[in-house]
């Protein structure tokens, strides 16, 4: 029976250390969202691509309905790699779609002392400017992109 006992804690505290890290926003109400850091600049061409990440995270955040400001958690996205179909192929037709790009990176959660809470690895191929929802054209949609529709999923889970 102590034997049992002993593996059951094993297994939780085994789950516990190696699942994915839900529950770091659990209690928030604010976050404070910090500027893309990049890490390779030689991957990322585009001159706005930092500027573009975070706004799509601020816009994440605030569809999570976590206030965005001054607090003691802080987000920010990591970016390895940023690259954007050429406008010859867009105009040529063979490329996939308008406005597609591609992002590599990390989304980071951190406390006021700077201790890393989360760490998601992303690869997001698809649109990161934000594009018009489709539907009833007579109805308000709010404005988003495959970027930002991947960041809210990694922020939700964090929930």
């Amino acid at each position: 029976m102590k034997m049992f006992r002993v593996l059951l804690l094993v297994a939780a505290i085994s789950t516990t250390a190696f699942c994915s890290p839900g529950g770091v926003l659990e209690n928030v109400t604010k976050i404070q969202v910090d500027p893309t850091i990049i890490e390779r600049p030689e991957k990322v061409k585009d001159g706005v691509a930092a500027n573009l990440v975070r706004y799509n995270l601020r816009a994440a955040v605030s569809d999570a309905h976590i206030e965005e400001g001054q607090s003691p958690i802080k987000a920010h996205f990591v970016l390895d790699g940023f690259s954007s179909e050429s406008n010859a192929k867009r105009i040529m037709g063979i490329g996939s779609g308008p406005g597609s790009s591609t992002v590599d990176g990390r989304l980071v959660i951190e406390d006021a002392s700077g201790k890393e809470l989360a760490s998601i690895k992303m690869h997001v191929h698809g649109s990161v400017a934000f594009s018009q929802g489709g539907g009833d054209p007579t109805q308000t949609h709010k404005a988003t992109s495959d970027f930002e529709q991947r960041l809210l999923q990694e922020i939700e889970r964090l929930k």
